[in-house]
């Protein structure tokens, strides 16, 4: 029997495992943080911890579960496991991403350093490692800034400092450690993902934002479209996915998920790429739109398994990511209840009675849903109806109102 170790920090019902690899001969042996744990349960090898992201009895015990199952491989599809994963494979000597490659798609300055003369513009930027380099940096390029920590996903810790004040606000605040700054790019923000089998690029497609990845600060959704093959934008958008790929250490097994601006004097700036499926509803998105699954099948390539789909038939389909409001949810809106017929898979991540700090990441949200329609006019529109729909039938109170909170 063949083993794979997996890296697992999402529930049993976005990514199974077993069933995805049922009749394969590859037996997955979990590796899962104590809140996911409940849902591969019913699999004989299965090892939980709290504080996952962070706690070192992670790898401690991944190693030993390696060698005990001389596993062929090692899969992590989350951006906190991406060099854990690499780092083993490289101990153990295993084939896949190694370190290098891992921290050069997590890494941000490390990243750019590989790309900083190549053939795709990229902004201004440097390793943020004080105050010094920060006003050394405003000096030389100007307002506006972006600080950023170098390994986080979803825009989360990212701030624009677009002044004076903003800079001595962000400077007072205790230090946040390993960070960069790069210059402000305006524009429009596209995303490309993608599948890499076998050291060629088997799938790429690009996409739109609506609203933008920071639209979770003002608690408002963000939306994702994929770009009609007929966009203008959609070949320079492919290749330029293309060229960062080939200027990167990229592994000859991995998903991909590349994010670029469109500048209002329609330059094409990188903004940074991750050795891994998109976050939110990407994933799901994808399987409606082109009926590819890239989880499973970055599963497959990385087990040695043959892919399980055909030639991509492109049909119109949005994704939508709802982040939480600030209080307790009271009310949430049922299936039932009016919900457009545009609706072809939803995902709720919280339960009434919950308490909620706002929007945490782009990637993390209250609700998902996955819409289609026969255009991508009608996408839009229809992702529009859905975010409204959804407003309407929630219901929130404050956390500190009479009735306490969860």
């Amino acid at each position: 029997m063949r083993h794979i170790l997996v890296f697992v920090k999402t529930p049993h019902t976005k990514t199974p495992y077993d069933r995805w690899l049922a009749g394969t001969g590859v037996t997955p042996v979990i590796v899962t943080a104590t809140e996911y744990a409940a849902g591969y349960a019913h699999l004989p090898h299965v090892h939980a911890f709290d504080a996952y992201d962070t706690n070192q009895l992670v790898e401690k015990t991944a190693m030993g579960l390696a060698r005990e199952f001389a596993v062929e491989a090692v899969f992590a599809r989350a951006e906190a496991d991406v060099v854990r994963a690499a780092q083993l494979r490289e101990l153990l000597g295993l084939p896949g991403q190694h370190t290098a490659s891992a921290l050069a798609f997590r890494d941000k300055v490390v990243m750019k350093d590989h790309l900083a003369r190549g053939p795709v513009d990229v902004p201004a930027y440097r390793r943020l490692d004080s105050a010094y380099t920060a006003l050394g940096f405003v000096a030389e390029h100007g307002y506006p800034v972006v600080i950023k920590p170098v390994s986080e996903s979803g825009s989360l810790g990212a701030a624009i400092i677009r002044d004076e004040a903003d800079l001595d606000a962000y400077l007072a605040d205790p230090w946040r450690g390993n960070s960069e700054i790069e210059a402000f790019v305006p524009g429009q923000m596209y995303h490309v993902d993608g599948l890499v089998a076998g050291g060629e690029v088997v799938f790429v497609h690009p996409f739109r934002y609506l609203n933008d990845c920071l639209s979770f600060r003002d608690d408002d959704w963000v939306g994702n479209l994929p770009l009609a093959p007929q966009d203008p934008l959609y070949d320079r958008l492919v290749k330029a996915a293309r060229a960062v790929l080939a200027e990167l250490p990229t592994p000859p097994q991995t998903a991909f998920h590349a994010e670029f601006w469109i500048t209002p004097d329609d330059r094409l700036v990188f903004c940074e790429i991750a050795s891994r499926t998109g976050g939110g509803m990407i994933s799901a998105m994808v399987r409606h739109a082109f009926g590819i699954d890239l989880d499973k099948e970055w599963l497959y390539a990385e087990c040695g398994l043959p892919p399980t789909f055909g030639t991509p038939a492109y049909r119109p389909a949005g994704a939508l990511c709802i982040p939480p409001r600030s209080g307790v949810l009271e009310e949430l809106p049922e299936a039932g209840s009016g919900r457009p017929g545009c609706v072809r898979e939803a995902t709720l991540t919280g339960a009434v009675g919950q308490e909620f700090h706002g929007g945490v990441k782009s990637g993390l949200f209250l609700a998902g849903y996955v819409v289609d329609g026969d255009t991508e006019e009608d996408v839009t529109a229809n992702l529009e109806r859905v975010a409204g729909w959804f407003s309407d039938h929630t219901r929130w109170r404050p956390a500190d109102s009479c009735g306490g909170t969860a």
